[in-house]
């Protein structure tokens, strides 16, 4: 016999609530984890256009200050192209590096 009116049905739609919530938890926790999936699809897929934008911003930095031609500014336009590519190349070669660890050649 229950002591409050009622209150087995009130247990009863607790657990039901319970479980639609755990279902619901888990559903959210699969569909974020195929929103990783995809995301990490389309930057493998694209990568290859942030290394080629990288290689070639400074030769359009370079075109675009040789339009603009004077002395002092053909200098800084070559040592800027300069500075970025190298930086580009440090960070290919770094993310080759990490990729073969084993071909590392460090002593």
């Amino acid at each position: 016999m229950d002591t409050v009116p009622g209150l087995a049905q009130l247990q009863s739609r607790k657990r039901e609530l319970l479980l639609e919530s755990e279902l619901n938890r888990r559903i959210l926790r699969l569909e974020v984890g195929r929103m990783a999936f995809r995301a990490e699809q389309f930057k493998r897929g694209y990568g290859w256009a942030q290394t080629a934008w990288k290689w070639t911003l400074p030769f359009a930095g370079f075109l675009i200050a040789r339009k603009f031609k004077s002395k002092q500014a053909g200098v800084f336009a070559k040592g800027s192209m300069l500075v970025s590519s190298l930086r580009a190349a440090w960070k290919i070669w770094e993310t080759l590096r990490q990729k073969h660890p084993g071909t590392d050649t460090g002593a």
